[in-house]
């Protein structure tokens, strides 16, 4: 019975997610003005030393070997999308225009590479190339590599709430010139050790980039990110835009197609307890 309610909800989602998009959309300019929200981490009430969070971390970051179909939608744009996870590899695979990324998140680094046609070389994207945006979106691939979960500069701010979730906040620092972000903060989800939100701000302590998880959902036995939103502000202009990642619906990869890297950088600890605080 459980599977079949969540089937239902599944096919549910995917009749309505192409109107729920659409709307959400079309209201990105009534929030072009208005701040984004803040929060107060209590330093009086620590989180777990960073070298164990991280090892927990790196633990559950293990991808289901998923085809995972939905679309980004920029302000601009609308595009398509398949991503094919495995393990800690991913694929996003867009249909127009013709374009693949491929992202490897280790412990140790992220590799990022891209390519237009699937018979070409892959490319390595690095240096500056890494901070660039991808098409017109406001995600760039050093969004999609996770780099400040390594930093080495990293200073605990103590217990916040996060979408009714206890979380632990810290702010991690890159070494100099490997980021277009001076600091990032982050916050993982003290029951779950996911991360929930990550925001990047320039050399003058301004918030200019929010990565936050809205939503999970359920395909088969495993969680993965239903949706995703990257926001953009600018400090001088008073105004902001967003990015959408949308998941209508996933499948798992036959036996044969498991060799191929891919995956998704939002992927959830397979917990239903997050994905009822998250929106299933």
């Amino acid at each position: 019975m459980r599977r079949t309610a969540d089937s239902n909800r599944s096919s549910r989602w995917s009749r309505s997610s192409a109107k729920a998009a659409l709307a959400l959309a079309g209201a990105f300019w009534l929030f072009a003005l208005i701040s984004p929200a803040r929060s107060t981490p209590d330093p009086a009430k620590p989180g777990p030393p960073i070298e164990f969070l991280q090892g927990r971390f790196w633990k559950n970051f293990r991808l289901q070997d998923f085809a995972l179909h939905g679309v980004i939608e920029s302000e601009r744009e609308s595009y398509p999308i398949q991503l094919i996870l495995h393990d800690r590899k991913m694929i996003y695979d867009f249909e127009n225009p013709p374009f693949q990324i491929r992202v490897e998140i280790q412990p140790e680094q992220s590799i990022v590479e891209r390519r237009r046609q699937k018979r070409e070389p892959w490319q390595p994207v690095s240096g500056r190339a890494r901070m660039s945006p991808i098409l017109d979106t406001d995600i760039t691939y050093e969004d999609l590599c996770l780099d400040f979960m390594r930093w080495e500069r990293i200073r605990p701010l103590g217990t916040d709430h996060i979408k009714t979730l206890t979380a632990w906040a810290f702010d991690a620092v890159p070494p100099p010139g490997t980021s277009a972000y001076t600091k990032v903060r982050y916050w993982i989800a003290a029951e779950y050790y996911a991360l929930l939100r990550a925001d990047g701000y320039n050399g003058a302590g301004e918030l200019i980039k929010r990565l936050e998880v809205n939503g999970v959902q359920r395909i088969g036995e495993a969680y993965v990110i239903k949706e995703m939103q990257v926001s953009s502000f600018d400090p001088k202009k008073e105004s902001s835009s967003r990015t959408l990642i949308n998941i209508r619906r996933g499948e798992a990869l036959p036996p044969e197609a498991r060799t191929v890297p891919s995956g998704t950088g939002a992927r959830c600890p397979r917990t239903p307890g997050l994905a009822s605080h998250l929106g299933n």
